[in-house]
């Protein structure tokens, strides 16, 4: 899998192994913040810019994470590919 957000590429094997790049990237090491974390952050934002809800399903993190990135793609704010 792969994202592209502002201009970088990040890339993983799992939805949640995409969250953990970008979270290593910029939070660094020592952040607080696990993937759930990082998803309640992006439905927080989604909310503010899209002036709706982010629907994701109930369930396990990596089902939520998939669901997450292809909803903001879907609006063109990230590019995703699942390949």
């Amino acid at each position: 899998m792969r994202v592209t957000i502002d201009g970088r590429e990040y890339s993983g094997a799992t939805a949640v192994a995409l969250i953990d790049e970008i979270k290593g990237l910029h939070w660094g090491t020592k952040a607080d913040t696990n993937a759930e974390g990082y998803i309640a952050l992006q439905v927080g934002t989604y909310k503010r810019m899209m002036a709706k809800e982010l629907k994701l399903p109930e369930g396990d993190t990596e089902a939520r994470a998939l669901a997450m990135f292809r909803a903001i793609a879907a609006h063109g704010a990230w590019d995703f590919k699942e390949d």
